[in-house]
């Protein structure tokens, strides 16, 4: 799969729906990021620089922009400030001195992205095939700066240009339990054990399926679970520093109404996920 990439200095030239990923100019005569973000909120973004100076996700190589020789300390800049692979955007035929310029810096092909412009008016990704001694393979290519008959570009970019995809939704909301630990003393063994709601509640859930294979344990983890319950319900009546009763009850910080009811379905042996 790619990705279909759109940037200009007129953001109205932009379809106003379908579009997969925008990139625009954090400064300059054309500072049209923000813009972007705004009207395609959905989309993926991308932030350009117009020179070494400003910090952006993407730095512009060409004639009145950043040189070749910027390119090192405004990646490695970038990488301080937590950028993956920060992106340099370049002609094809600019891009091996661009490369070369990195590695006389010690920076190696891996830790960046590469955005070329090659007007073939084909979508394409830029390969040693090319030509203009390029010895790469380009992350993206701006292939066109008429698309749809407009003051556009376009460019196809690789699946990964913007990192992997989001994980998919938790529709069990895994991340709102506490990791804890929590102080729990084991009645029957009378020692003092370390309880991870999260990981209870996961591990309840996952042997929950075959209730009659795991019988054993599902009753160890429910008697974790219902002192779990109980001490949501403590905290939410009391201050946990100073032990006064609360005048309301604090159900709402740390997501406890509903983890309260979620720890008393399965402390009731129900199955919940």
């Amino acid at each position: 799969m790619t990705i279909q990439m759109f940037d200009t200095t007129t953001p109205g030239e932009v379809p106003t729906s379908g579009v997969e990923a925008v990139a625009g100019y954090v400064g300059g005569h054309w500072p049209t990021y923000a813009r972007l973000v705004r009207d395609h909120p959905q989309a993926h973004h991308l932030s350009i620089a117009v020179n070494a100076h400003e910090d952006a996700e993407c730095l512009d190589v060409e004639a009145g922009d950043a040189t070749p020789d910027q390119a090192p300390a405004w990646v490695k800049r970038q990488q301080a400030r937590g950028v993956r692979r920060p992106v340099l955007y370049a002609s094809v035929s600019a891009m091996q001195t661009v490369l070369g310029a990195l590695a006389r810096a010690g920076i190696d092909r891996s830790q960046v992205r590469l955005w070329t412009a090659h007007y073939t008016k084909r979508a394409h990704l830029c390969s040693p095939a090319c030509g203009f001694g390029f010895k790469s393979t380009a992350d993206a290519t701006q292939w066109t700066d008429r698309a749809l008959d407009r003051n556009l570009d376009e460019s196809l970019c690789t699946d990964a240009f913007f990192g992997p995809p989001p994980p998919p939704p938790d529709p069990h909301h895994y991340e709102s339990y506490p990791q804890g630990p929590f102080a729990w003393r084991n009645p029957a063994s009378g020692q003092v054990e370390r309880l991870n709601e999260r990981a209870i509640v996961q591990e309840y859930d996952h042997r929950r399926v075959h209730p009659q294979m795991h019988a054993e344990r599902l009753n160890e983890l429910r008697t974790y679970i219902t002192f779990l319950r109980k001490r949501v319900w403590h905290v939410a009546h009391y201050d946990v520093e100073t032990g006064v009763k609360r005048a309301e009850p604090d159900w709402g910080s740390y997501h406890r109404g509903w983890r309260w009811q979620m720890l008393l379905k399965r402390s009731r042996g129900e199955r919940v996920a």
